[in-house]
């Protein structure tokens, strides 16, 4: 065999060995797996060309998938038909310190039925404030109220008693509400010392966290109101720094 003929073999072996790879691996990926476990630098789109599907296929199985993935997240891969799920409902912004079973009882559904409309969900113990869930169909909730202000005593307890002292960082002064985002009833000067109801601080819906203090001025209907001691920020207004 001359040397020609040998080097055009070896050309068409070569060729034939890319094609054959090339296939295998095509093949391989039209064959997803009905749920896949989301990997660091996945993308709906990468997956959807990967999978031989399309973004909106991906997104019509998977009620209440965002346009973001997380890595460990796990997500249905359509595979030819469309799954049926549970018709849901409306949504519901989870709280701090809500679990799934607290959602379910206030809903009065049960903790199945949230899964079910809600397949984005591969832990059922691990739920995060501020996710969006699904609610099954006509079940409704009501956002958590804060709780009622507790009417201080006539003079400022120790601090075991559950109240303690703030000081009003803000040069600007704070306002003291009726409720959180309430009505103005009083106001504090930059560097006044309140007392606050430590068992008071509540987180409102937009992330801000407020206390219940007791007024420096007592007016005829009030003797305590709200106080916003941080906002949607982080930014804090009182020292020392309150958190949830």
């Amino acid at each position: 065999m001359n040397t020609k003929k040998l080097t055009q073999l070896l050309v068409i072996t070569a060729l034939l060995v890319t094609s054959f790879a090339s296939t295998g691996g095509a093949l391989a990926w039209s064959q997803c797996p009905t749920y896949i476990t989301v990997q660091a630098g996945d993308t709906l789109s990468g997956i959807a060309a990967l999978c031989n599907t399309t973004v909106d296929a991906i997104r019509a199985v998977n009620p209440g998938l965002g346009w973001w993935l997380y890595t460990g997240q796990v997500i249905n891969i359509p595979t030819g038909s469309t799954p049926s799920y549970p018709q849901t409902g409306g949504t519901y912004v989870v709280q701090t310190g809500d679990t799934l079973g607290k959602i379910a009882a206030r809903g009065k559904t049960s903790v199945n039925a949230l899964l079910a409309v809600n397949p984005q969900i591969s832990n059922a113990s691990l739920i995060y404030a501020g996710q969006v869930i699904n609610l099954p169909a006509g079940v409704t909730l009501e956002p958590s109220k804060p709780p009622k202000p507790t009417p201080p005593p006539s003079t400022p307890p120790p601090s075991n008693n559950g109240w303690d002292k703030l000081k009003i960082l803000y040069e600007k002064g704070m306002h003291v509400r009726t409720g959180p985002d309430g009505k103005i009833i009083s106001s504090a000067l930059y560097k006044d010392v309140l007392w606050y109801d430590t068992n008071s601080v509540y987180v409102d819906g937009k992330w801000r966290v407020w206390v219940i203090v007791k007024l420096i001025k007592p007016t005829k209907d009030y003797t305590t109101g709200w106080l916003m001691v941080r906002d949607q920020y982080g930014t804090y207004f009182v020292s020392p720094q309150i958190d949830p």
